[in-house]
């Protein structure tokens, strides 16, 4: 039921679309000037934010690179911090040693030297470092220096790290670990060179705010988020986390850092997110730009292209109306004329003809009109006239038969009297009557056309009995073959004509009809005088003529055949004429072989 519905509604939606021309073209020139329009405008807005995507990218690659650097640079002052007091050959005499070869006495090192050199160390870089700590396994003791003083403690177990784990482990230790959102802690321990034996180790509790110069460096967008976090993908610092921040895939995050490998950024669904590793590895910069930070930033020059875009759009639209609606107008007034010509109203023609190809119509328009106009009157005349003619012609037909029937009966009583001479002549005599008013078709065959001659023939060899001598050969092959009427005899006739009646001597027609391939040859020859050869030249000229354009004289009978061959049969047959001088003329006549139709025998 809903798929008729929309499918009467849709058809009464196009309705006016397939009556009318002109909202074809309404529609068509708005669609030419909308759709470019539309294209460039989203073409437009898809450069333009891929052209900001790029820029944020190749910016963001730099910074994120710079600020790797500087996050090194300050890591490693750190480092040369630790190291100080790690290579101190006071503290840690014994690191190139078996411990078998030297004694080491816990006097030796004294309590007021690592005292004073944790407090030398802690004054020196307390804007960075909150804490300092030194573990002496041969003391089992935990220095600690802090803004309070430098203490010593036998608790060997801190927030960072637990040393007492370290006794028995031959392990170096290097770890950063987060102490909580204010400070993080490097830890590194001592090792003896021979057996990695632990003999001590330090730890300093850094302030995150030592690297805030380096995450402000990347904090170019007031949208995006960037903080630190550890190899394993856990959050170590983020200095803006009080502010409004989009959440990063934890996920992505752990595949990013748990394979070390060179920085980049992945372009998200969400947004851009760039990565650094940094602290050998033990520490990524993490930076996130959502999407909408790019939208935002095209969104004027969007906003511009779509307000143009829709002021062109409806200019576009005004101007394809109006000129839809101009264009169509006079073909619109042409057509509401040619109806009214439908209900014979002829008087409808243009008055204001244009002067483009529509006015071209316009005029063709008012000539078909005075043209038919002159056709109605022309056809009227016409059926007058055909009326006429065909009351003469009954009249007309009347006396063929009245003939015909007079010759019968003259033959008849020639027959009574015994006078079969008479009777003959009478006979062939009504044969081409009767031959001439039988109406039953335009083709007949070869026998019916050669008996026709033969009956002509016999009429003039009353006149001519010792000049003229008729030979015939005739293939049976070819006598049920079907020639067009009346196209022997006009031939035969033309060699009395022009050829037999001015020669001296004896007059000799020959008739030949011959099977050759498919093709019936019909050769009629006479011994004639023959035909000159300007003559000849104008006559074969006359039969390539058409027929409306052959000209009356003595050859208009052979061209009158040979355009019915034509018409017929194809342009492969017709007539051919040789001849030569006081010698005869031959005239070939060509024809396909197609044998008469049986319908055509039952008529």
């Amino acid at each position: 039921m809903t798929i008729s519905t929309l499918s009467r509604f849709s058809r009464h939606l196009l309705s006016p679309f397939n009556k009318s021309l002109r909202y074809k073209l309404m529609l068509i020139m708005v669609a030419i000037a909308v759709l470019p329009l539309s294209l460039v405008t989203l073409f437009a807005t898809k450069t333009t934010k891929q052209s900001l995507s790029l820029e944020v990218i190749r910016s963001n690659e730099s910074r994120m690179e710079w600020a790797g650097k500087y996050f090194n640079e300050k890591f490693d002052q750190l480092q040369a911090i630790s190291y100080s007091v790690l290579l101190d050959k006071n503290l840690f005499p014994n690191t190139n040693s078996s411990s078998n070869n030297i004694n080491i006495d816990p006097d030796d090192v004294t309590d007021s030297y690592i005292k004073e050199k944790l407090r030398a160390l802690y004054i020196a870089n307390n804007s960075q470092i909150a804490r300092i700590s030194l573990y002496m396994r041969f003391k089992q003791q935990l220095f600690i220096a802090d803004k309070d003083a430098v203490r010593t403690t036998s608790q060997l177990s801190t927030p960072s790290m637990d040393w007492e784990t370290t006794d028995d482990s031959f392990e170096s230790v290097n770890i950063i670990t987060n102490v909580n959102r204010n400070f993080f802690s490097i830890v590194r321990s001592m090792n003896r060179f021979e057996d990695r034996e632990v003999l001590g180790g330090v730890s300093m509790d850094v302030r995150w705010q030592m690297m805030n110069s380096v995450l402000d460096m990347l904090q170019s967008e007031s949208s995006s988020q960037v903080f630190i976090v550890d190899s394993k993908g856990n959050m170590m610092y983020d200095p803006y986390s009080g502010t409004e921040q989009i959440t990063v895939n934890k996920t992505l995050l752990e595949q990013i850092v748990s394979n070390p490998t060179l920085p980049g950024y992945r372009q998200l669904k969400e947004g851009f997110l760039f990565y650094q590793p940094v602290a050998s590895d033990k520490l990524w910069l993490i930076k996130f730009i959502p999407m909408s930070y790019v939208t935002h930033g095209a969104s004027s020059t969007l906003h511009f292209s779509f307000v143009t875009a829709v002021i062109f759009i409806g200019f576009a639209i005004a101007v394809s109306v109006l000129t839809a609606y101009f264009t169509t107008k006079p073909i619109i007034r042409l057509t509401k004329s040619m109806r009214a010509v439908e209900f014979q109203n002829f008087d409808v023609g243009v008055s204001r003809v244009r002067r483009d190809e529509i006015g071209t119509l316009e005029r063709r328009f008012n000539s078909m009109l005075l043209r038919i106009k002159e056709l109605i009157q022309t056809e009227y005349k016409t059926k007058i006239e055909k009326r006429t003619a065909q009351l003469k012609a009954m009249q007309a037909q009347i006396n063929p038969h009245f003939l015909y029937n007079a010759l019968q009966a003259i033959g008849g009583i020639a027959l009574d009297r015994k006078v079969p001479e008479i009777y003959e002549h009478v006979r062939a005599i009504s044969e081409l009557f009767r031959y001439t008013i039988r109406m039953k078709s335009d083709l007949v065959t070869v026998t019916d056309e050669l008996e026709h001659v033969s009956n002509y023939l016999h009429i003039q060899n009353i006149r001519f009995h010792d000049t003229l001598t008729i030979h015939m050969d005739i293939d049976e092959e070819c006598r049920s073959c079907q020639i067009p009427k009346f196209s022997l005899q006009p031939i035969v006739e033309n060699c009395f004509k022009h050829g037999l009646e001015d020669k001296m001597g004896t007059w000799s027609i020959t008739i030949r009809v011959q099977m050759i391939l498919d093709e019936v040859e019909i050769s009629i020859e006479d011994n004639g005088i023959g035909i000159p050869d300007e003559r000849l030249w104008q006559i074969r000229k006359q039969l390539t003529l058409e027929s409306d354009d052959q000209e009356l004289g003595d050859s208009l009978g052979m061209s009158n055949i040979h355009t019915r061959i034509k018409m017929i049969f194809g342009g492969d047959y017709g007539l051919y004429i040789t001849s030569e001088k006081d010698a005869g003329t031959t005239v070939k006549l060509v024809i396909p072989s197609l044998p008469e139709r049986r319908e055509e025998i039952g008529a």
